[in-house]
């Protein structure tokens, strides 16, 4: 298994997740939205979707990552780079995810410490 095929397994707009967009500095696109004019019910919905997108997509970085190297330990795959090119980019994907997490987690706590 090659590191292209790990990559090219990905889903969304232009074959890229919503994990790798945000890698990469494009924009987002969030499907469901159907105005501008939306509730707030709905923008919690899409919130919570990418949030679940972005831990789905690390989570299948992180299990792609897992096979890559039992495969290697097999002897299914010889070269050893792509193995660490795996799990450099499965690391990268979980500090990118925890790095998201924080810079949301410091909003929500400034929002709660702004007075009425």
């Amino acid at each position: 298994m090659s590191i292209s095929s790990i990559s090219s397994e990905t889903i969304g707009a232009g074959g890229q997740s919503s994990f790798q967009r945000v890698e990469r500095g494009l924009p987002l696109e969030i499907h469901g939205l159907k105005d501008t004019t939306r509730s707030d019910k709905a923008g919690e919905a899409n919130f919570m979707d990418l949030v679940k997108g972005f831990v789905g997509d690390v989570n299948e970085i992180q299990m792609q990552s897992g096979k890559m190297v039992d495969a290697f330990a097999a002897g299914e795959v010889t070269d050893v780079h792509q193995v660490m090119v795996a799990s450099q980019e499965a690391g990268l994907a979980l500090d990118l995810l925890l790095e998201v997490r924080n810079r949301t987690m410091e909003a929500f706590q400034e929002i709660m410490r702004m007075q009425v």
